[in-house]
């Protein structure tokens, strides 16, 4: 999912909490039907029996081979991985982009860090930003269990006796994006069209601090897309931030994401992209924050047992609207960004 244009820490509300039954339901059935099949066969072990008594003809037996060694674990996780194998073959072989969420179908560990400086004064320090465990399940499905992101923010004196205008510091967890679902439902290798169409829904639960959380949880339904041309591509998303209460304080979004990116010797990804969301009503009702992040992503270089890593770096810039103290907009000015894929 793409990186939120909106920071609860911009609230500071509180509401009702809606029921977690919607993330356990879905997440169980995907894991019911998604689990690749174990390449063991049906047969049971051999069974080694006592060697026959010469004295006893009754002891006389067939003696079976020694037991093969257990390869249960073994066999299922090698059917897995040959399975992961056919899923990267029959989609482009991009990188994903620092911001926008790739439609590509990914097995890896991914952590991201930003430094991000607002109008206000204030520097923030996310660590993780909701990135965590992306597993392919089968042929055209992924699944990503993210870590909670956890925010450390600098403090802003204020003016008078009073302290007026002040921000204080803080620090904690903010609210959880958990789970994700990406459902591939058309793509090509390079050697053929080269594009990839998917459909994605990620589940954000209010579990953020109190002034770090939104109080309510939000739904993140979201088409990615892309399409290459030799060593240039585009990837892209639209998608929208659906509260599941509070919606006329946090207000119902539109985000989109356009990630320009080429490939040089290899390695090498510089890429731009533009993250645009419009806020349909809410406390920024009608207002349009726009960033534009120039960058390049590094990988993917092989490691032992067929591990891959990869990192990048990128510069996120507020491109409008002008400065807005009360609601904060845009979320921040400036940003570092941060990125480490570890694919398997």
């Amino acid at each position: 999912m793409a990186r939120s244009a909106w920071s609860a820490m911009d609230f500071g509300i509180h509401g009702r909490i809606a029921p977690t039954s919607v993330a356990g339901l879905l997440g169980a059935a995907i894991l019911a039907g998604a689990i690749p099949r174990s390449a063991c066969g049906a047969e049971g072990p051999d069974v080694t029996l006592p060697e026959s008594d010469p004295r006893n003809p009754a002891s006389s037996a067939v003696i079976s081979d020694p037991p093969a060694p257990e390869r249960g674990a073994t066999d299922m996780f090698s059917s897995w991985q040959a399975s992961v194998a056919q899923v990267r073959a029959t989609q482009p072989n991009w990188s994903s982009p620092l911001v926008t969420t790739t439609g590509l179908l990914e097995q890896r560990l991914r952590f991201d860090v930003s430094r991000q400086h607002a109008g206000n004064g204030t520097d923030s320090t996310v660590l993780d930003g909701g990135k965590g465990l992306d597993l392919i399940v089968n042929e055209t499905t992924e699944i990503q269990i993210a870590a909670v992101p956890y925010f450390t923010r600098s403090g802003v004196s204020g003016t008078g006796r009073t302290q007026k205008g002040a921000v204080m510091p803080l620090s904690g967890f903010g609210d959880w994006p958990f789970f994700r679902i990406e459902k591939r439902l058309f793509s090509s290798p390079a050697s053929d069209g080269n594009y990839v169409i998917t459909a994605l829904l990620q589940i954000q639960a209010p579990s953020g601090n109190e002034r770090l959380t939104n109080d309510a949880w939000l739904y993140q339904p979201t088409l990615a897309f892309g399409k290459g041309w030799g060593a240039f591509d585009i990837q892209g998303t639209l998608g929208g931030g659906i509260p599941a209460s509070r919606a006329s304080v946090i207000g119902y979004q539109v985000q989109t994401n356009i990630a320009l990116q080429y490939n040089v010797l290899k390695v090498f990804w510089p890429e731009l992209e533009v993250n645009w969301t419009y806020y349909a009503n809410g406390q920024r009702g009608g207002l349009n924050q726009v960033y534009l992040t120039p960058g390049v992503v590094v990988g993917r270089f092989i490691l032992p047992n067929g591990m891959k890593f990869t990192f990048g770096v990128g510069y996120q810039a507020a491109i409008t609207p002008t400065y807005i103290p009360k609601p904060l907009t845009p979320a921040f000015d400036h940003a570092w960004l941060f990125t480490t894929r570890l694919n398997f």
